[in-house]
């Protein structure tokens, strides 16, 4: 699985300076109109519970350690509304900071340092809503591979400290409102606010075998560039 994931960002990535038809010239890729980037601050609280739960509103859980993360994500666009499609494309990387901490109870197996976190993957969005008119949406998943300068006590927790990987299988799902449509401040058209699900895991046990993963509830802005 992991093979597969590196080969599409590699054939996607190939593909980004390659040509494509434009308005009766050659483009590249990222020669999209308008705003290229897309620039995400977040905040965010570990949860124990399953990502399926978290989209559900289900057995909501938190963290018995606190954890907490913050951190960065910069996006460039691929692609925006192919074929008149409401879907927009994009390269997504991501520096995130877990702040680890423990209760004391299981020192020994939990850690009191820092985890650092980098992830890149591609994110598709659906930008198409019936209630647009009124504040504009987008929902956003991403597909990618995340690495970690050390286990997270969320996944510690999470897997008994049995079988763990730095590297891993990474999901990111955000859902976003326009902030001018919120607010009516017309200086904030290129801003959303929203709500996402950090997600990593080794695909029951398809990468590094590892059964299990971890999730982060983030709170963040986005402005576009």
């Amino acid at each position: 699985m992991k093979k597969l994931i590196i080969t599409l960002i590699i054939l996607l990535s190939l593909n980004l300076y390659g040509e494509t038809e434009g308005e009766g010239k050659n483009r590249k890729a990222f020669d999209v109109d308008g705003n290229k980037y897309i620039i995400r601050p977040l905040y965010g609280v570990a949860t124990r519970s399953d990502i399926g739960d978290l989209i559900t509103f289900k057995d909501l859980k938190g963290d018995p350690n606190g954890g907490k993360i913050a951190g960065i994500q910069v996006e460039r666009y691929v692609y925006k509304n192919p074929y008149d499609f409401p879907v927009n494309i994009t390269l997504q990387s991501s520096f995130i900071t877990h702040f680890n901490s423990y209760s004391g109870e299981k020192a020994d197996y939990y850690t009191n340092k820092d985890t650092y976190e980098i992830n890149f993957g591609i994110k598709i969005y659906w930008t198409e809503f019936p209630w647009d008119k009124y504040v504009r949406t987008r929902l956003g998943v991403s597909e990618g591979l995340s690495y970690t300068s050390n286990i997270t006590n969320l996944e510690r927790y999470n897997q008994h400290n049995e079988k763990n990987s730095n590297y891993l299988n990474y999901i990111d799902v955000t859902l976003s409102f326009n902030a001018k449509d919120i607010t009516r401040m017309d200086n904030l058209e290129d801003t959303y606010i929203g709500i996402g699900i950090s997600h990593r895991s080794g695909i029951f046990g398809t990468i590094n075998g590892v059964d299990g993963g971890s999730n982060n509830v983030t709170f963040f802005f986005e402005t576009e560039l």
